[in-house]
């Protein structure tokens, strides 16, 4: 008998070679056989099945004594116990061999090796908890200790380690850039799983486990979804998230590079080659590319299938086999966001339609933050090499808030209040600290750190002023002025103020220096923004520092880091508290100034003073309204607390001189009688005066002027009453036959008075027309409209109840329960589809450095209703297949067409056409299958900038549609 490879020939003689003594097995010391020879790695195929003890004997004991046919089963890692060759020398026990074997054996269904789509991570180690990292050997060799932490995995209570390769392949290594002269580890703290771990060389910014719930993806339809779930009906077991192919070998050659088994069966191989298949592969150690599958093309090289991509599942990202027109992003240059980062998304506590992991298993990323803003100022060349991608395009002229040159004189004051800021913020974190900033602050190594340059900087505040005050107008004047800020008497609210708008401009760059500088800014500023109240109360009602506070409010809240967000959703409390107790709430006399000097100048001063603080106000409630509706809870505001003035017109609020804004008061407040308003203290009504006329439907009688503002503001209460309706609907029994009839009533009494708010909130929209039709379209009014389809969205969905669908809590998989969970989900299926393309058209329409910072927060909302309407879909009733009755009226494109287009209107009221979405070349795309939708949605978001927040939400999209 002859073998063609030597690793057969080691098998045959490892099972059948008999030594001097005519004894089955070789001996240890025989040199080529490996260790276990004689005695089997794993237990026998018959030991396994019944999950009983196997002695490891050839036959084992169990077999012989009931007469069974004992059969090996092949070791998932054959390939490397045969190339290892052990010394005869060597002296290691085999008991713990055989129960590390055993232990990778029974855990390998749970393996991470997927979740973490690297290739260090295709062929997982089992380390021996007492030895150090030092000392574990591969092929012989001493590896070097390298930085501990936790793989990232969809189940929590998974933490398994994985050990990086030894030589990763070049698209593996980490790109050094030059501001990072060393890396922090990942966790800030062991993970109190008490497991080992290292941390892998690049963790993709959008890692999303390919196993998971719906392993199977697509899910174009009820039938789709159910097949996946069909077997899981009995407990609450994560069986789901095991994956078979995670557990078997394919060969060193083509694990790098993380091509799914499945993808084989998809190319017409035959794989029924006599033995059993569950394990086929890890029999063979080396799988010849060119032998058995061809040229292997590179994961830059898309290939092209036959099959439709839904069909397939490959690496890390679905996306890669659709053309991609996503925006330029710190992951188009291969370089990576913080690791800490991205592993903490499944801990967010909102946007959860993917399992969830606990807080408390998060890595920490405060210190990390600060590190890396520490690193980048120290790198003075790179910043002032530093050229960020920058189309003017993006940033239309209308509208605009001028930026002041940043005096040298202004920014080196600021770099002193910084260095002070930073090394306060470091003290605190220094528990852990890392060695690469464990010198600051009080070490004798250099801690100098720089501001960028000037001109730097004023790119990061005039993208600030293109982004933020575009929706939050708080500059008087039309100019921003930081050297003008830095003027106040307290230097360090100034400080705050003009960093926490350097931090949000930078945020919507897509640059690595630029997230690392938000990050770092926002975790220091929070840290003296509150101590610098704590030290003084008084200041809590300081305009500058309720301004400051409401910059770190919406730059935390929409950072995409979890803790920041977390933070921002705890501290708002707090600083809602501030502006309540400051008294700013209730209406304020003004006062007539003196006679002497110039007048008008008197009252352009005194006015803007006034008109700030209403600002400021309304500005915190539209915050709270954002972040209320996005966590799906009761704003915190009532509207009977504000008696303050809204804002006035933007014409007023920007004249640059006092000629001009009386020449401007006198058009917008106009008396009937001839009279100058000038210095009549005339100022717009209270949002509690302003919505009493709107139940009464007074505006258009009385001929109330209303600004993008005055309707944004609309909004909060027809939110709060839709929210408050809501949910004392979902709390109202599901049994019918339980009912009693005062129950009944009280539930058709809440039903009514939600169709009553859904009725003014049709009334919001004809004053929004109104308006529209005699003003030029701009952000904030773009703004509003897709507000007022969310919360439209809302009366007629139930969101916490699709994402828990999403998550598949608490769903058997039966086409009745589909059924009543959809019904329960969506009440009204063509008002809730309309709404959804109606934002994702408001969107798009938007200029792309110029959307609010929530706005892949809306696409996410949209897209998730659009794919809970598509899990009802079955292949029978779609679109596609003959003998399906077409409804008239045609295709409806919900997110193209104007939400008063006749075809919208017919298909709302008449349900009249099918609708479907629309690609940016004019290609519908049909909403029946949830796959398409949600890939669809991810190109939308795609189309923007990218950000910390919108890479998060893509990512979450991205993991439901495969899985």
């Amino acid at each position: 008998m002859s073998f063609a490879r030597r690793d057969l020939l080691q098998r045959h003689y490892t099972v059948h070679g008999r030594d001097a003594n005519n004894q089955e097995g070789l001996p240890p010391n025989a040199g080529i056989i490996p260790k276990s020879a004689g005695r089997t790695p794993i237990a026998c195929s018959n030991c396994a099945k019944t999950k009983t003890k196997c002695d490891k004997k050839f036959p084992c004991s169990r077999c012989a004594q009931r007469n069974l046919k004992c059969t090996l089963r092949p070791t998932r890692r054959a390939s490397k116990n045969v190339n290892r060759v052990i010394p005869p020398g060597e002296n290691t026990g085999s008991g713990s061999s055989e129960s590390n074997n055993d232990s990778q054996d029974n855990s390998g269904g749970n393996s991470p090796a997927r979740d973490g789509q690297l290739p260090a991570q295709s062929q997982p180690q089992t380390v021996n908890p007492q030895v150090p990292p030092s000392q574990q050997t591969s092929n012989g060799q001493t590896q070097s200790p390298q930085p501990l932490s936790a793989p990232h995995s969809r189940n929590p209570s998974v933490s398994q380690p994985v050990q990086q390769l030894q030589h990763p392949p070049p698209e593996d290594k980490p790109l050094h850039l030059p501001i990072a002269t060393t890396t922090p580890p990942f966790f800030e703290q062991s993970p109190t799983s008490g497991l080992p771990a290292a941390m892998p060389t690049v963790l993709s910014p959008l890692s999303t486990p390919v196993n998971g719930f719906i392993s199977q993806t697509p899910m174009s339809g009820y039938e789709d979804f159910v097949g996946t779930i069909q077997n899981h009906s009995d407990d609450a077991s994560p069986r789901f998230m095991m994956d078979p192919w995670s557990t078997m070998s394919m060969g060193q050659d083509f694990e790098p590079m993380r091509i799914d088994p499945s993808l084989i069966m998809s190319m017409n191989m035959d794989m029924s080659m006599g033995p059993p298949t569950d394990g086929i592969l890890g029999m063979i150690p080396e799988m010849s590319p060119t032998q058995t599958f061809g040229p292997v093309q590179t994961p830059i090289q898309t290939p092209r299938m036959d099959e439709s991509f839904s069909d397939l599942q490959i690496g890390s990202s679905a996306s890669m086999f659709y053309p991609s027109n996503r925006q330029n992003s710190i992951v188009d240059a291969g370089v990576p966001d913080l690791d800490a980062i991205i592993a903490a998304q499944d801990g967010w506590t909102v946007f959860r339609c993917t399992p969830s992991i606990s807080s408390s298993s998060c890595p920490r990323t405060a210190r990390l933050n600060l590190e890396r803003l520490e690193q980048s100022l120290r790198n003075h060349e790179g910043w002032s090499n530093w050229r960020p991608s920058w189309d003017e395009t993006e940033f239309p002229q209308g509208g605009r808030v001028d930026v002041a040159k940043l005096y040298e004189s202004t920014r080196d004051k600021l770099l002193a209040i910084t260095q002070s800021f930073l090394h306060k913020a470091l003290d605190i974190h220094k528990d852990g600290m890392s060695s690469s900033s464990s010198e600051s602050p009080g070490s004798t190594a250099s801690n100098f750190i720089l501001l960028p340059p000037a001109p730097v900087l004023d790119l990061f505040l005039r993208s600030y002023a293109d982004s933020f005050e575009r929706f939050y107008p708080t500059t008087s004047r039309g100019t921003l002025d930081a050297n003008e800020l830095m003027q106040n008497y307290n230097d360090k609210a100034s400080s705050l103020l003009i960093l926490m708008m350097i931090a949000q401009g930078a945020m919507t760059i897509p640059s690595i220096e630029a997230r690392w500088l938000t990050g770092g800014l926002t975790e220091a500023c929070r840290i003296s923004l509150f101590d610098l109240v704590e030290k003084n109360i008084i200041m809590a009602g300081d305009p500058i520092v309720l301004r400051a506070a409401l910059l770190f409010t919406v730059q935390a809240a929409w950072s995409g880091d979890k803790w920041q967000m977390d933070i921002a959703m705890g501290q708002r409390g707090m600083y809602f508290a501030m502006l309540r107790h400051s008294g700013i709430l209730e209406p304020q006399r003004i006062s007539t100034p003196h006679a002497n000097g110039n007048r008008t100048d008197a009252l352009w001063g005194d006015w803007i003073q006034h008109e700030g603080r209403s600002r400021l106000i309304y500005s915190w409630v539209m915050v709270d309204q954002d972040l209320s509706l996005f966590h799906d809870t009761a704003p915190l505001f009532s509207v009977t607390e504000f008696g303050a003035p809204m804002p006035d017109s933007d014409a007023l609020w920007q004249a640059t001189n006092a000629s001009e804004w009386s020449e401007v008061f006198s058009k917008v407040h106009e008396f009937t009688n001839g009279y100058s308003s000038i210095g009549s203290g005339a100022r717009p009504l209270s949002l509690r005066d302003l919505f009493r006329h709107f139940l009464d439907d007074e505006i258009i009688a009385q001929d109330i002027q209303l600004t993008p503002l005055h309707l944004r503001l609309l909004l909060h209460p027809l939110q709060t009453m839709v929210c408050q309706y809501c949910q004392l609907l979902s709390c109202f029994s599901d049994s019918t036959s339980s009912r009693q009839r005062s129950r009944a009533v009280t539930a058709a009494s809440t039903r009514v008075r939600l169709e009553e708010v859904q009725s003014l909130l049709q009334r919001w929209f004809e004053l929004a027309e109104r308006y529209m039709a005699v003003n030029t379209l701009c952000s904030i009014m773009q703004a509003n409209l897709v507000m007022f389809h969310l919360i439209s969205m809302n009366a007629v969905t139930n969101f916490p109840e699709i994402e828990r669908l999403a998550r598949r809590e608490g769903v058997d998989g039966s086409y009745q329960q589909m059924l009543w969970i959809h019904k329960k989900c969506i009440s009204d299926v063509h008002e809730a589809i309309f709404h959804s393309g109606q934002i994702m058209r408001i969107i798009r329409e938007m200029p792309k450095g110029i959307r609010p910072p929530w706005w892949p927060g809306a696409i996410y909302r949209a897209s998730l209703v659009l794919w809970t309407d598509a899990l009802t879909h079955t292949e029978s009733t779609s679109p596609g297949h003959q003998g399906q009755y077409t409804p008239p009226g045609g295709s409806v494109a919900i997110d193209r067409l104007q939400a008063n287009d006749p075809v919208i209107v017919r298909y709302v009221t008449r349900r009249e056409g099918i609708p479907t979405l629309t690609k940016r070349d004019g290609t519908p795309v049909a909403i029946d299958n949830g796959f398409t939708v949600l890939l669809h949605c991810v190109e939308v978001i795609d189309e923007g900038i990218a950000t910390r927040f919108s890479d998060g939400i893509r990512g979450k999209l991205e993991k439901l549609a495969r899985g």
